[in-house]
């Protein structure tokens, strides 16, 4: 580190603790983003041990002219660094105070929530978490003006450091964070200070073909719908086709608390591919076809497509959408008998794939 760069630090941190007392927690949380693999509770120990040396460098090189300028800074510091105080200031009495931030808690609650947090994991077993906390509108109003008003780059919420210290107690215990897939949020309430639990419900991959024509599968297009038949279960579509059109290809459909290996109903045939849950779910719901191949009969005169039976006319039409096909049939002349979607292509089929493997 240069010294312009060493200056900066000790300057910021000088001019944090002449307006703030600061556990070391909460004074090494605002370099969090300095230095790797040392917890926030060693950086501000580390600095407040710097700057006691340098303090006590400049009163024995007379560059500090009066003693009163660091009186603040040390009372800041806590009592763990009031030695050169006692030195110093040996007929006055040394000021202890609580952080500004945690109240001189951060470690009490951290214990809290780890015993709190332990229990609740023994009584369920080996279930996968993840761990949150709510902090109180105080605290995150004061945390955020504090942030601002001293211009914190490498600053890190409390919040932050009690979900990674804790989820580092739980898996020391045999309990780790799962952060991909977790069954279920364990909040801590800063306010209360008690837990409380989010379960995270897996939902079911199904693929689905219809060969109903206007049957939607929401009840919102119709009352005749395949959500009726679901008593209220939500139903999660990343694209599907107008309810006249079938659907002969496999298309995605995500059902919450639904287990069935096959469910045929209104002339829906739908497949159970597995759990999913996040990220899954996530990738499914944007994951659009790029082309889809339909099959179109037409009532026409015109020299068109195939011929079926006389005027009756079968044409084969590529197009990425619904919207897109309409488009490219405007200009026939006749009278469409029906539209079937015979096959897509797409990032759906190869993260339908890999989800079935």
């Amino acid at each position: 580190m240069s010294k312009n760069s060493l200056d900066n630090l000790e300057e910021k941190a000088l001019e944090l603790l002449k307006k703030y007392p600061l556990c070391d927690s909460c004074l090494g949380r605002c370099f969090a983003k300095l230095g790797y693999r040392f917890t926030n509770k060693e950086r501000g120990k580390a600095i407040k041990t710097y700057l006691v040396l340098e303090l006590d460098r400049k009163i024995k090189d007379h560059e500090l002219e009066d003693l009163n300028e660091i009186k603040e800074i040390l009372f800041n510091m806590g009592k763990e660094y009031s030695g050169i105080f006692e030195i110093y200031f040996s007929n006055e009495k040394f000021q202890e105070r609580t952080c500004y931030i945690c109240n001189s808690e951060i470690d009490e609650i951290k214990e809290d929530f780890f015993k709190k947090a332990l229990d609740f994991l023994k009584k369920q077993g080996k279930v996968k978490y993840v761990l949150g906390v709510k902090l109180s509108e105080q605290l995150s109003r004061l945390e955020n003006e504090f942030i601002f008003s001293n211009g914190l780059i490498y600053y890190e919420s409390i919040r932050n450091e009690i979900k990674r210290e804790v989820g580092k107690m739980l898996a020391k215990e045999g309990y780790e964070p799962c952060i991909e897939n977790p069954d279920v949020d364990i909040i801590y309430d800063l306010g209360t200070r008690s837990i409380y639990t989010i379960s995270k419900k897996y939902k079911t991959l199904y693929l689905y073909s219809r060969l109903s024509r206007r049957v939607p599968i929401s009840s919102w297009y119709g009352k005749d719908s395949l959500e009726e038949e679901f008593n209220g279960k939500e139903i999660l579509v990343p694209f599907t086709e107008p309810s006249e059109v079938r659907i002969l290809d496999e298309y995605p459909l995500i059902i919450s608390d639904e287990d069935r290996e096959e469910i045929e109903v209104k002339g829906y045939f739908m497949r159970k591919i597995g759990k999913i849950a996040g990220r899954e779910i996530s990738a499914i719901m944007t994951a659009k076809p790029e082309k889809r191949m339909y099959s179109v009969l037409i009532y026409s005169k015109e020299e068109i497509g195939e011929r079926v039976l006389g005027n009756i006319k079968l044409l084969t039409v590529e197009a990425r959408d619904f919207k897109e096909l309409k488009e490219k049939l405007k200009d026939i002349k006749g009278e469409i008998i029906s539209i079937d979607l015979l096959e897509s292509e797409g990032k759906h089929k190869i993260l339908e794939n890999k989800l079935t493997l």
